[in-house]
């Protein structure tokens, strides 16, 4: 058992007198454990109250601020962990009871709740489905608080949806601007702004980044709803867009099935139409690629990694946008290229990595990164294979659409860009060229992806 005196090293500096003063209540034990997301670390603490109660709490806090969201995000997320313990307790969302906040360490603080977060331990069909209903009843619950009589205290006022989407798509283009300027990004932001969504509801809680890993089950219910980082008022339709972001890489059951386990639980009408929307305007978000190039943005935690997880947005982006704009894409020419010059040279880094370096590795950081370096050693030795052809390709195609002959690819890609940039290109056109150019861009990078290489949206319907 920690000594008193060696609890306090075992939190950043300054975070365990401030959770005795926020919480009233002395640290008896601190278990540090794995955080909510990337940027978030946790620990299990053992608190004692002068009145002699006796409660295990979890805290996740992020004292360096290198998560997603900003203070005012945080601000809203411990006001509604507050708001459902107590002011909303009714309604029936679990989350863990709320005990304090600490916004200068982005530390919050509630009861610990018991519980599996991955889904896939869940065997039998049956077993999936009770979890994943009770999960959707969740979601129900959520979107039936009636904020206009009740908002939540803390979170701001309650604006129409329209107006959150005309920030959302301001926000995009601000981003979209100078060096980071990006035709995928842009053909998205164009068809967004000109096919808002009409006869909006009025707003409720939306919960932001719901899906699986982001709630806690035990004997098929869930215990607790996580992460509540990006909750907002919105359009309820937005968790059911979100759940298909997260289902791009987590497992589910089938939607069709979720979203009429949401409407039997009394959750809205499954709009269709607006889930696209939304699943369109997110993905639209997590597809910006320019932060690996920007000299003044932070190294990622694992290059390879997140370059595998940029070009799959990138890809099921521009396959979003097609099925909004209500395209049939046509089929992507892939030529096939003779090894490269340097493929042996490739192959030989690629087996000392699996062979030598990684067993040898007993630093859990340093072995992931060193499978990261493995993806982008395969990735180089494609693109010294196949990016010439690839090139060649795109240098035909978009010179036929803009009519003119191309003597190298990057004349034709600058012309393309300054087409859309423009607004001078069909849309349809330029979309099916922004799509070849992202799916050639996956399938530079497929060996890399290894069982990834395949991952596309669930259907909806």
């Amino acid at each position: 058992m920690n000594l008193p005196a060696e609890l306090n090293t075992l939190l950043p500096d300054g975070l365990f007198d401030a959770v005795q003063s926020a919480s009233g209540a002395a640290i008896e034990q601190v278990r540090p454990r794995g955080g909510g997301g990337a940027s978030r670390e946790g620990a299990e603490l053992d608190l004692r109250w002068p009145d002699g109660r006796m409660q295990t709490a979890y805290m996740n806090y992020d004292v360096h601020r290198a998560g997603a969201g900003d203070d005012d995000a945080f601000l809203r997320e411990a006001a509604i962990i507050k708001s459902l313990s107590g002011q909303h307790k009714a309604a029936g969302v679990k989350v863990a009871p709320f005990i304090a906040a600490i916004p200068e360490k982005r530390a919050l603080l509630g009861g610990f709740v018991d519980g599996e977060a991955n889904f896939n331990k869940l065997v039998t069909p049956e077993d999936r489905m009770a979890v994943a209903v009770d999960f959707m009843d969740q979601l129900a619950k959520l979107h039936k608080i009636d904020v206009s009589a009740s908002p939540v205290e803390g979170m701001g006022p309650v604006s129409p949806i329209s107006t959150l989407i005309d920030q959302r798509i301001d926000l995009l283009r601000r981003r979209n601007k100078g060096k980071d300027w990006d035709p995928l990004i842009q053909l998205s932001i164009d068809w967004l702004a000109d096919n808002v969504p009409s006869d909006l509801p009025a707003p409720v809680i939306v919960h932001g980044d719901a899906g699986p890993a982001n709630f806690l089950y035990s004997n098929g219910k869930v215990t607790i709803l996580l992460d509540w980082e990006l909750v907002h008022y919105g359009d309820p339709m937005a968790d059911l867009a979100m759940l298909c972001l997260r289902m791009l890489f987590q497992p589910f059951v089938p939607l069709p099935s979720a979203f009429a386990a949401y409407e039997a639980a009394g959750g809205y009408p499954v709009d269709l139409d607006r889930v696209r929307y939304w699943r369109l305007l997110f993905q639209t978000g997590f597809a910006r690629a320019s932060r690996f190039n920007d000299p003044d943005a932070p190294p990622p935690p694992n290059l390879g990694m997140n370059m595998v997880y940029s070009t799959i947005h990138r890809r099921v982006l521009s396959e979003a946008l097609a099925e909004a704009a209500g395209m049939d894409l046509e089929p992507v020419a892939l030529p096939d290229s003779p090894l490269g010059a340097h493929h042996r040279s490739f192959d030989i880094a690629l087996d000392d990595i699996r062979d030598i370096v990684v067993p040898r590795l007993a630093d859990q950081q340093a072995a992931a990164k060193a499978k990261g370096l493995a993806r982008l050693v395969k990735w180089w030795r494609d693109i010294e294979r196949f990016e010439p052809g690839f090139h060649e390709a795109e240098r035909v195609e978009i010179g036929a659409a803009l009519g003119r002959e191309f003597t190298s690819h990057a004349e034709a890609w600058t012309a393309y860009c300054a087409a859309v940039k423009a607004g001078t290109l069909n849309r349809k056109t330029a979309i099916q060229i922004a799509n070849a150019h992202a799916t050639r861009d996956a399938a530079l990078m497929a060996d890399a992806m290894g069982a990834l290489a395949k991952t596309r949206f669930t259907p909806l319907s």
